[in-house]
């Protein structure tokens, strides 16, 4: 007999069927009594957020690190559109998010009744709907109670296939309504539709142009992680012993003190030397490209359909030729299973220059040139580090990691202060993996400019509430500083209110907040903090200023900055 249950029980219920176990966002009239339904289902939590922006960034940073979907409740309107430019943020940069609405009831909807939340006289109370339909890959409306749980199943199953957000909307008048659990039954499929015919024949031609190459190497991007394909593309790398690269967002995905490992290739803003040999290959396995300007060296990549084969999330192309319904992890799996059927070329790894000391490296003070290397000193194999888009974002390429360390960086959206709102996402999914022993323990370090900060501090008191641990290290560059490399360095819009940092712990209410907060000016100084027990295994969320000059960039924003202006003026 088809047992029925109230349809927020069954949406609860499918979502943590996902992996997901916690559940950002922020109540409001419309979703109260759907939050109810949240308790009901085993290890699901209520994590609640400061506002909606920083719960979508949240929502992010737990799909990054969890590699499930990250989910956030809002109330219609108001708290849907303070959420949006997180959503978008996920959507560019192609991260699992399931946003769910709580809205007004179906008859009040009907009757465009000015019910608060709304625009204007005569409201169409799913106005918000169609303004999200630029940053969601599908959406549905659970307003009927025969179509509802397939509905749910079908767009959850878009989010996972597509990697992309989707929505949800839930009137009020349907949370309670009862719908079949029947489908609760079954596991999703959330197979993509491969078109193994195009497969056979993709992979069949990547592998003869890899056998008929002189100088094959791979190169590992970050959709490679946000598809899932991580694994697959380590053990392919292993397979082919090719020399590989990264980019810029690709950097943490495959172990950096593998053999093989060559460098971070940017285009024209690499170290010397990898641009020339990428760039001079003949066969580039692009595995999971993203190709924004700060990903390819202000688009300056210089590699011809001739010598690429690009293996994106739903197709690939060879040389020019597109296999459309060629997934990423399935066609991964299927060309390492069968490297050793064909002639692979043997290809030492390149010879790359050492890099000259910067004209600063005497300096005692903390400089960009040595503060990167530093933090990648520090980290330790299971440590997440999260930057800011700003200078952190550019100057972390320069860090050296140990194996199984996860970087993540808003570097295409670029959305300042998201990193402050993923750090909670991320921390709370990385505690969810080490209670399942998917993985080791790691710390959670989180790099945010000053003027970042101030975009989204609220969520540092989130980060107390849920007893998370995070190493948290302000750069204090007085702030904007790299606006000011843009543009109007002494301009007074690139100024920001100084705060008082070492106050704001005890402001969002840690315990031993003095403790825990300390502010470096040298790099003796940051020696001897990044050396304590509060930082080697931190039990409780700690705060580092670190005073860097305000003109101090990393040079390949410098460099970036200079290729720009340089074509812009042409």
């Amino acid at each position: 007999m088809d047992r029925q249950i109230p349809l927020a029980r069954y949406l609860w219920t499918r979502v943590r069927q996902q992996g997901v176990k916690s559940i950002m966002g922020v109540p409001g009239d419309m979703n109260l009594e759907l939050l109810d339904y949240i308790k009901l289902v085993s290890d699901l939590t209520w994590v609640g957020n400061a506002n909606e922006l920083n719960a979508a960034y949240a929502a992010d940073g737990y799909a990054r690190v969890k590699n499930c979907p990250g989910v956030l409740v809002t109330t219609m309107g108001v708290g849907e559109l303070s959420a949006i430019n997180g959503i978008a943020g996920a959507y560019t940069e192609q991260v699992k998010v399931i946003h769910i609405v709580g809205t007004t009831a179906t008859d009040t909807q009907s009757q465009r009744l000015m019910i608060h939340h709304n625009l204007g006289p005569r409201p169409d109370h799913r106005v918000f709907e169609k303004i999200s339909s630029h940053v969601r890959c599908t959406y549905a409306w659970l307003d009927n109670a025969e179509t509802a749980p397939e509905e749910i199943d079908r767009v959850i199953r878009e989010c996972n296939v597509q990697s992309l957000p989707v929505y949800i909307y839930v009137p009020m008048d349907f949370v309670h309504t009862p719908v079949s659990s029947q489908r609760l039954e079954m596991p999703l499929e959330i197979f993509p539709p491969i078109d193994l015919a195009n497969e056979e024949r993709a992979v069949s031609a990547i592998l003869h142009i890899i056998s008929a190459s002189k100088h094959p190497i791979v190169l590992i991007d970050v959709l490679t992680a946000r598809h899932n394909a991580a694994a697959d593309t380590r053990e392919l790398v292993d397979a082919l012993d090719f020399p590989f690269f990264a980019t810029p967002m690709g950097k943490s995905i495959v172990d950096e003190t593998h053999p093989r490992f060559c460098g971070i290739y940017n285009g024209a803003i690499s170290y010397p030397g990898i641009a020339d040999v990428v760039e001079s290959s003949d066969c580039v396995i692009n595995i999971g490209p993203l190709l924004s300007d700060s990903n390819t060296g202000g688009l300056s990549r210089m590699l011809s359909a001739e010598q690429l084969i690009v293996l994106e999330s739903s197709h690939c192309e060879v040389r020019g030729e597109r296999f459309e319904q060629v997934y990423l992890s399935s066609a991964i799996r299927k060309i390492t299973n069968r490297v050793g059927q064909v002639k692979i070329p043997s290809n030492s790894n390149p010879v790359i220059p050492i890099p000259t000391l910067p004209k600063d490296h005497e300096s005692t003070s903390i400089v960009q040139s040595w503060i990167w290397k530093r933090l990648g000193q520090f980290t330790r194999p299971y440590d997440i580090v999260i930057v800011e888009s700003g200078t952190a974002q550019f100057g972390i390429p320069d860090a050296s990691f140990p194996p199984n360390t996860t970087l993540i960086s808003q570097v295409y959206y670029g959305s300042i202060g998201y990193s402050v709102g993923c750090a909670i996402g991320a921390g709370l999914a990385q505690r969810e993996l080490s209670v399942e022993n998917t993985t080791a323990a790691g710390r959670l370090l989180l790099v945010v400019g000053d003027g970042s900060l101030q975009l989204t501090v609220q969520e540092i008191g989130t980060a107390i509430k849920a007893n998370l641990s995070p190493i948290i290290i302000v750069i204090n560059n007085n702030g904007y500083t790299i606006e000011r490399a843009i543009h109007g360095p002494t301009e007074s819009y690139n100024d920001i209110t100084p705060w008082r940092h070492q106050f704001l712990l005890e402001f969002l209410g840690a315990k031993n907040a003095n403790q825990c907060s300390r502010e470096v000016r040298t790099k003796v100084e940051m020696e001897r903090v990044l050396q304590l027990l509060d930082y080697i295994s931190p039990s409780s969320i700690q705060l580092l200023e670190v005073y860097m000059a305000q003109m101090d960039i990393p040079w390949r924003l410098r460099d970036q900055i200079s290729l720009v202006q340089r074509r812009n003026n042409k």
